[in-house]
Parts: C-alpha cells; sequence; structure tokens
C-alpha cells in the first residue's frame, strides 16, 4: 500500500512538473505579478520605486501572500521569483491531488483517477472573468485555487481535517477565491446528518478569518484603503468600464457567456450519469460548487451592473464560474470512462471530447462553430485514445502526457507570448545601471504592450504609467484617478508623440519608444534593435 501511495506521489508530481514547464507552463513578468513584486519589493526596500504610483500604493492588506513571500526570502535567501515559483510548483501538486481525490470519489480506480488528475492538469482559459483554472503566475488567486481544488478532494473523501488546513491555507492567501469553497462547506453543515465531523472546517473557518484580521491590523507600507462600501462614483465606472470592462457581465460577448450555463447542463448530465457511483460528499460538493459558479453570474449582474456596489470590482463573484469548468472536466470524464468500461463507446467518446477541448480551444462550442482541424484532429484522436485505455486502465495515464505535447506542438494552442526578449533585457540593465533609482520612465508608442511592466522589475526604475498598471482601479480609487489622468496625458501611450519637454513637464525623464517612432532631431542615449532611450531634458552643460 506504501507503494502505490509513493507510485501514485510519483505520477501527480510528474504532471506537475511538466504542466509548470510544458503545458499550459508558468509565467513571470506577463500578467498580475508585474503588479505584486515591484509591491513587494518595495515593502522589503523602501528606496526601490519612489516614484511610481502603483508600488506606492500596495493592496496587499487582506492576504498573507507578501508576508510569506517575504519570509521565504529570509529564510532561504532566494529571490522572489524563486520563491514564488517553489511555491506555485508545490500547489499545483496539491490542486493535482485534490482532482485525484475527486476522481476517486466519482468511483474511478487509481490508474483512471490520476489520467483525470493529469487531464485536470492542462488547465482551462476562464473567459469572461479573465481567470484560468491553473494560473500561469504565482499570484495569490492561483495558490487559493489549487489549495481550494485540494480541499474538495479531501472533502469528497471525508478528510476533514485535510480540507480544513487547506482551506485555510487558501484563505489567507486569498480570501475571496475561497468564497465558493465556504459556501458549499456551510450548506453542505446544514443538510448532512453528520455535523458532529465538520468541526474542523468550522475552525478553520474562523481561525483564517481571525489570522487575515490580525495581520491587517499590522500590515506596513499601505497608503490607501480599499473602499467596500458604497456605490461606485460616475468617473471611477467610466474607469473601471474602460480599463476593466469584462467585470461587467453586460459586456461579455454571447460566446463567453453561454459557454458556462452549456458547461453547467453538461455537468449536470455527467453529474446523473455517475450519481450512483460517487461517495454522498463527492455528490454534494461537485454539484453544488459547479451550480454556486453559476449563480454567482446574475448576482455579480445584479450587485454590479446593476447596484454598482463598489465591493464588486474587488470580489469579482463571477470568478466562480471557474468551478463550473473544473467539475465539468473531472464529471465529464468520470461519465465517458465508465460509460466506454460498459462498452457505450460513441457515449464515452462524446463525454471525453469535451473534456479535451476546454483546454485545447477554451470556449468549446467555437471548436464546432469555427472549426480547427488540427485542434478538432488532437480532441478526438485523445478522446478515442481514452476510450480504448478504458479497458487496460494503466496506459491511461500516458493519455494527459501525450496531450501536453500535443495541445501545444500540433494543435497551436500558445498560453501566451515570448515577452521577454534579450532587446528588453539590455535596456533593463543599462537603466538600472546607467539611471539614478528616482528616475522614471514612459514607454510611450507601447499602447497596451506589457514590456514597461517587465522593465519596471528588472530594471528597478518607476514607470509613469502603463496599461497593466491600470488593472487596480478595480481596487483603488484614487490610484484610478492618478490612473486615468497621466493614462490620457500620455495619449494611451501611442502615438503621435509629444514634444520631449511636454514629457519632462510632467514629471518624466526618460521615454522608451521603438527605433522607427525615435524622432530625427533627438539622439538616442541608449538603442538597440527593439528599443531607443530619449531624455525629456537636455543633459546639463
Amino acid at each position: 500500500m506504501k507503494q502505490q501511495y509513493l507510485a501514485t506521489a510519483l505520477v501527480l508530481l510528474v504532471f506537475a512538473l511538466l504542466g509548470f514547464f510544458v503545458f499550459p507552463g508558468h509565467t513571470w513578468l506577463q500578467s498580475d505579478t508585474q503588479i505584486y513584486a515591484p509591491m513587494i519589493d518595495r515593502l522589503m526596500d523602501p528606496a526601490l520605486f519612489p516614484k511610481d504610483e502603483l508600488a506606492l500604493r500596495p493592496h496587499v492588506t487582506w492576504t498573507l501572500y507578501d508576508e510569506i513571500a517575504i519570509g521565504l526570502r529570509h529564510i532561504t535567501g532566494l529571490d522572489l521569483q524563486a520563491v514564488l515559483a517553489g511555491q506555485q510548483i508545490v500547489f499545483r501538486f496539491v490542486g493535482l491531488a485534490g482532482a485525484f481525490l475527486l476522481a476517486q470519489a466519482l468511483g474511478l480506480g487509481v490508474p483512471a483517477a490520476l489520467f483525470a488528475a493529469g487531464c485536470f492538469g492542462l488547465g482551462a482559459t476562464i473567459n469572461g472573468p479573465a481567470v484560468l483554472t491553473l494560473e500561469y503566475e504565482p499570484v495569490p488567486r492561483a495558490f487559493a485555487i489549487l489549495l481550494v481544488m485540494g480541499a474538495l478532494g479531501c472533502a469528497a473523501q471525508r478528510y476533514w481535517r485535510a480540507a480544513a488546513v487547506l482551506a485555510f491555507v487558501a484563505t489567507i492567501y486569498h480570501p475571496t477565491s475561497t468564497a465558493p469553497f465556504w459556501a458549499c462547506a456551510a450548506l453542505y453543515f446544514l443538510v448532512t446528518k453528520s455535523r458532529r465531523d465538520l468541526w474542523p472546517l468550522a475552525a478553520a473557518c474562523a481561525a483564517s478569518v481571525a489570522t487575515v484580521l490580525l495581520f491587517a491590523i499590522f500590515q506596513h507600507g499601505s497608503t490607501e484603503r480599499q473602499v467596500w462600501f458604497g456605490i461606485i462614483p460616475p468617473q471611477l465606472e467610466v474607469i473601471q468600464k474602460f480599463r476593466a470592462r469584462y467585470n461587467w457581465i453586460r459586456f461579455w460577448p454571447a460566446s463567453w457567456f453561454w459557454q458556462y450555463p452549456l458547461l453547467l447542463l453538461f455537468t449536470a448530465g455527467a453529474w446523473l450519469r455517475v450519481r450512483t457511483r460517487m461517495t454522498p460528499e463527492a455528490r454534494f460538493f461537485t454539484l453544488a460548487a459547479a451550480v454556486y459558479g453559476m449563480v454567482m453570474v446574475p448576482v455579480q449582474y445584479v450587485l454590479l451592473d446593476v447596484e454598482k456596489w463598489v465591493l464588486m470590482p474587488q470580489f469579482q463573484p463571477a470568478r466562480a464560474v471557474l468551478f463550473i469548468t473544473a467539475m465539468a472536466i473531472l464529471l465529464g470524464i468520470a461519465a465517458g470512462w465508465h460509460a466506454a468500461a460498459a462498452g457505450r463507446r460513441l457515449e464515452a467518446l462524446g463525454w471525453l471530447a469535451v473534456v479535451f477541448a476546454i483546454p485545447a480551444n477554451g470556449l468549446v462550442v467555437q471548436l464546432i462553430t469555427q472549426p480547427d482541424p488540427k485542434r478538432l484532429t488532437v480532441v478526438f484522436g485523445l478522446a478515442a485514445a481514452t476510450v480504448l485505455a478504458a479497458s487496460r486502465p494503466r496506459i491511461a495515464v500516458a493519455i494527459p502526457l501525450a496531450a501536453i505535447f500535443l495541445i501545444p506542438d500540433f494543435g497551436g494552442v500558445q498560453n501566451y507570448p515570448a515577452l521577454h526578449t534579450v532587446p528588453l533585457r539590455a535596456l533593463s540593465d543599462w537603466a538600472r545601471s546607467s539611471t539614478s533609482p528616482d528616475k522614471i520612465f514612459l514607454f510611450a508608442d507601447i499602447g497596451h504592450g506589457l514590456q514597461p511592466g517587465v522593465f519596471r522589475n528588472d530594471a528597478k526604475r518607476s514607470i509613469y504609467v502603463d496599461w497593466k498598471g491600470g488593472g487596480q482601479a478595480n481596487l483603488l480609487e484614487n490610484f484610478a484617478d492618478v490612473w486615468w489622468r497621466r493614462w490620457q496625458a500620455v495619449h494611451e501611450a501611442s502615438g503621435p508623440l509629444r514634444p520631449l519637454a511636454d514629457y519632462g513637464s510632467m514629471g518624466i525623464d526618460y521615454i522608451v519608444v521603438r527605433p522607427a517612432n525615435k524622432p530625427v532631431s533627438a539622439p538616442a542615449l541608449y538603442e538597440n534593435s527593439d528599443w531607443a532611450v530619449l531624455a525629456t531634458q537636455p543633459a546639463a552643460p
């Protein structure tokens, strides 16, 4: 038995590592780490980013993400990227283990449950709320979601103490991401006859709330408080709809919106197919998590689009549709596997094709309405291989391993661009070595590009304004006003360029542009194949 546990853990670790390094992969400074990294750096060293509005307004009061990262840096001596990546790998393993436990609770044996965990590890894009089942970046939400998956797996197996520990850790990382778990657990408490068994969850809930509140009281470095109560002011509404349109349900394209009712129907159908094979806890939590996710869409619409409650852009309850997708994957696998084992191969192919369509295309219906031959080949090839493998379960583990390579290589799925280039790194090195730490840079013609956030972290220099940083308008009203004024003043970081003196009057010391956009009359202080740096003020004689 011990050898089986070790072998299972090893397979899950292989899935976690291949998922981290190959597909769906991982990134650094390509999404929200562009926000968190300079904030944490400045909390550790207040001399950094002295004029960067983003770094000067950290929004880490309601999470222990920063305290844990700083603590690990002190203990290990590693840099921030390393300690966050290490946590990311650990929590991906926890999330895969949770998927494995859930799959077992759905009536699958060990090989089939490992197959299910591997398929969950392929990840999924959650269009609309703009989140992922396996986030590429090591951010608080990513850690919390994977810990919640671990907690759900433990709950499905009645490992209440383990579920409580994982839910506690998830909550201190990102409280709002754990709302689906706590809501389902509270509902389960009301309907179950075994309430005494749930005391670890009650204790963990109370402890997590107390811990977050305690650390919030002693949080240092905060300069702007997040507002929870009230109506979004008209100007802030304009800014948020411009910068974070995805929060407003009314702006979701139809293809995004209908994905979730259709996946919920798929999930419910699979649940009905395998309900007699599940543990009672799995029967409850898988359906409750998916239904909760669907309910949060109209809830967010009413509270944000209609009532304009200022808390909603910070909470974003519709992110819970993530659990519709997660449960669709696991329940679809269970239904497909049991159908294949019973000889109902066409039915099995249907369930499993949807399962593989989720990581291969994101929008499942789009794969039918706008078919991509290569992706369809991958989806149905993997589904057919699984149908055949159901009679030989031990070989099924190889299918998600193959998918890790087939979906990106043959299916052409590219989850993120190659943002870290040699010229950008050279630009950052030049700025760090040749300019003083209090200088302010602007990427004047980059538009919505993410390069300024990479430069900010690598060069350790302040950025006047950039598109990515504007996402903090969801959280901080004063920051939103500053960002909006600056973004308009620089023409949304697009051409034509303003006179250099105009940038200087804003307090900008250097602008960075593409060489093709460099004014003929202005000599570059630094230039490479991709970037040219111009001083906004003439050098002192």
